[in-house]
């Protein structure tokens, strides 16, 4: 096995049987859900960062308790190699934007690319290959494996399988470009769309230029594209470079916010600060406090020497719920324990569950007594509450 390839270390499942037998599941079913999966998502569109508009594609309760167990007992059973940086998980290796940052830091030239409308450019073809090239699955279970991954020709963004059939689509190429990149001193990896190349040396323009076309080539294979626009070189001993990758400086020997964005985390914790005078029972104070409170983790994350202060600073400021509120935790908990504990393994009965314990746990702050009382009596009621891991298994 090349040290840069991902691999499979199971036997192949050999029929559709095999694989119903798998999955947990009978063939019927399976082949039922393969056939109807464009009438299995829920479409809807949400705001990103940047304020643009990408639709999200939800699968329904089926298909995505029978795509988590692909994820489960197929995906996640591959080795993948330290490059493929997203989307995977890897109870030995955290794989995130912070870790893909780490193995970039301290470069002196670095090379960011993005490639150009990612999910709705990865077609059935590659992902056919996925499991027909990579797994070594016969024709029919791979063509039922990629109809219960993709939808309407292209992979959906928002199932939960496609973000390792996004690690995979390159399987057969882009260890070669790794393993050509390494042997020049160079690291490469990719957190998803997010592809990063960085140099302990400079490089000159035009080196810079040709290691942009060998992986706009193995993309191009996919017909996937670069997104120019997003394409960026730069030097770390110049001034005006950004020089970060995944949104975090990689200047130094280890990934860092620089000083103007720590400062903005300073000011936001000081805005938490004046709105909790104002009311700490606002729904918009919570909703600010919780989105301070995790760049305030970034900032611990990340060993920056004002994090404690910071976490402490917010810690004297929780967000409180008022009298309002409080009858509606009330109102809700009873509801919940009156249901009957043979719905205890329905989804929506674990949801409303975990939400208001997460409730309970906020009125503990001005309502200590109903709090524990409330908490005590769901916790008997409910003491047989499976894990949602194990419902979709």
């Amino acid at each position: 096995m090349a040290k840069d390839k991902p691999y499979y270390p199971l036997s192949p499942i050999a029929s559709i049987e095999t694989l119903a037998k798998a999955l947990g599941v009978v063939p019927g079913l399976l082949k039922d859900l393969a056939e109807d999966a464009s009438n299995s998502y829920t479409k809807f569109d949400i705001v990103t960062k940047n304020g643009k508009e990408r639709t999200v594609y939800d699968p329904k309760y089926e298909l995505k308790r029978l795509q988590k167990r692909i994820n489960s007992r197929l995906f996640e059973k591959v080795i993948y190699p330290e490059y493929l940086q997203g989307g995977i998980k890897d109870p030995d290796n955290t794989r995130d934007y912070v870790e893909n940052c780490k193995l970039h830091a301290g470069s002196k030239f670095l090379i960011s690319l993005d490639i150009k409308n990612f999910y709705d450019n990865i077609r059935e073809a590659s992902v056919s290959s996925i499991f027909k090239h990579f797994f070594k699955f016969p024709d029919d279970v791979s063509v039922l494996l990629t109809k219960l991954v993709t939808l309407n020709g292209h992979v959906p963004q928002g199932a939960c399988t496609s973000s390792y059939v996004a690690n995979l689509v390159f399987h057969n190429s882009e260890y070669s470009l790794v393993s050509k990149l390494k042997s020049r001193g160079l690291v490469y990896t990719r957190l998803l769309d997010d592809v990063t190349i960085s140099s302990s040396t400079l490089l000159t323009q035009d080196v810079a230029t040709d290691l942009i076309k060998d992986v706009a080539a193995v993309f191009r294979k996919h017909n996937l594209r670069l997104n120019n626009s997003k394409t960026k070189v730069e030097r770390s001993d110049d001034l005006a470079a950004e020089y970060k990758v995944t949104g975090l400086w990689v200047s130094h020997g280890q990934p860092k916010l620089k000083k103007d964005e720590r400062r903005y985390i300073r000011q936001l914790v000081y805005i938490c600060e004046q709105e909790y005078q104002k009311s700490p029972f606002d729904e918009s104070y919570h909703e600010l406090w919780n989105r301070v409170s995790g760049k305030v983790a970034i900032v611990t994350r990340l060993k920056h020497v004002e994090a404690a202060d910071l976490r402490g600073r917010l810690s004297k400021i929780l967000p409180l719920y008022d009298t309002t509120k409080r009858s509606q935790i009330l109102f809700e908990a009873q509801k919940l324990l009156r249901k009957h504990t043979s719905t205890h393994t329905r989804m929506g009965v674990i949801n409303a569950y975990h939400k208001i314990i997460h409730a309970i746990g906020i009125l503990t702050r001005t309502d200590r007594v109903l709090a524990r009382a409330l908490r005590r009596q769901l916790k008997a009621k409910f003491s047989d509450l499976p894990l949602k891991s194990k419902v979709w298994e």
